[in-house]
């Protein structure tokens, strides 16, 4: 890997499977993985992703108004990131040039990866890397696994310690603190994640396409699922369909791909001055300029076009993907209920997905390695 910016890391296992990629510490959003590349035991090495990083990250905390909006202004990077030793690394520490180590990686079994007829199973493992951001008290840990077989895996870990109090039973739960038996009343928090994919597997990427699934159930043909695909061919903001198994996937030319299946959603987080919020996927043409989506307040400006800072409101405007990278905004959220077990330290909470490959080799890459 020739990395213009950032470094490269490259891991490989015992299949002959390969990742290579970029790793940049960016001052607004942290960790961010670039030029992502993945070659299959006996094939090529192919490009899947140009960025893999945080969008956004929203807390809101019931008794308020407004979220906390953590990317920008180093809320989850620069400043807050944490330097990370052997007791929160189990693995290997990494230094980005001459700065100190705030990245971890580790390699861990997955279990079956793959069983052809009576031979013997073959095992898989993961590699995954990970930095770690402050921001009051709380500690985020962001993550990107890559698997042997291809999958990507993002996810952000919620820890640390909750010092939010709030004086209404109707926003929080009743705890007792354990450092002076006092009865508190914690404040429960909605927190929304929002993950920036823009993929290039076919050339410069410019070739992709993003595909709607959904099965409907439709009783008049014996209650079967009739599988519908539904190209999106503008920039567009999409909910998932529990009810119809809706998913999306990206793919060239040829046929092969990636896809998004929005299993570890249903939660909602409402915002009444952000739509974007409100949904599960945004699909935009990539923007060198459109890196993260911000929040609109009423007491603060929505866009600055001079420090590239816009709201997905604003980035999906109808304009046609053809022919342009697409780029996945993927959010997820959860609600964080205090609970007795959460102080002084709150339980780990992980939010994650995957999005996983197919049609790569016409056979199983890993069958000849058996």
């Amino acid at each position: 890997m020739d990395c213009a910016v950032g470094e490269a890391f490259e891991t490989s296992f015992d299949s002959g499977a390969n990742w290579q990629f970029c790793v940049v510490l960016d001052e607004q959003h942290g960790l961010e993985l670039r030029d992502i590349h993945y070659r299959a035991p006996g094939d090529f090495s192919r490009r899947v992703l140009s960025h893999l990083h945080l969008g956004q990250a929203l807390v809101h905390y019931h008794d308020q108004r407004q979220s906390d909006v953590l990317i920008g202004e180093n809320k989850l990077g620069g400043d807050a990131l944490r330097v990370l030793n052997e007791n929160l690394c189990d693995g290997t520490l990494h230094a980005l040039g001459d700065n100190d180590p705030y990245l971890c990686s580790t390699v861990r079994n997955t279990g079956l990866l793959a069983k052809y007829n009576l031979r013997p199973g073959l095992q898989g493992s993961q590699y995954q890397l990970f930095s770690v951001s402050q921001y009051q008290g709380l500690s985020f840990q962001i993550a990107v696994a890559l698997s042997e077989d291809g999958r990507i895996a993002p996810s952000v870990t919620l820890s640390g310690q909750s010092t939010a109090r709030t004086d209404n039973p109707a926003y929080g739960n009743q705890v007792t603190d354990p450092l002076n038996n006092a009865q508190i009343i914690a404040t429960q928090a909605s927190v929304l994640y929002t993950w920036r994919m823009v993929f290039a597997m076919s050339a410069e990427g410019d070739n992709d396409r993003v595909e709607e699934f959904n099965f409907e159930l439709i009783p008049s043909l014996d209650n079967r699922r009739p599988m519908e695909i539904t190209a999106l061919e503008v920039e567009s903001l999409r909910k998932t369909n529990p009810d119809a198994f809706r998913g999306w996937r990206v793919l060239t030319d040829i046929g092969h791909g990636y896809y998004l299946d929005p299993q570890n959603s249903g939660f909602r987080y409402s915002d009444t001055q952000n739509n974007w919020a409100q949904f599960d996927l945004a699909v935009t043409a990539f923007s060198e300029c459109e890196k993260h989506t911000t929040v609109k307040h009423t007491s603060n400006s929505q866009t600055n076009n001079t420090q590239c800072v816009g709201s997905l409101d604003s980035f999906v405007n109808g304009e046609s993907i053809a022919n342009q990278k697409p780029v996945l905004w993927y959010s997820m959220s959860r609600i964080f209920r205090p609970k007795a077990e959460d102080f002084p330290v709150v339980s780990s909470m992980q939010v994650d997905f995957e999005i996983i490959p197919f049609d790569w080799t016409p056979t199983s890459p890993f069958e000849s390695t058996q």
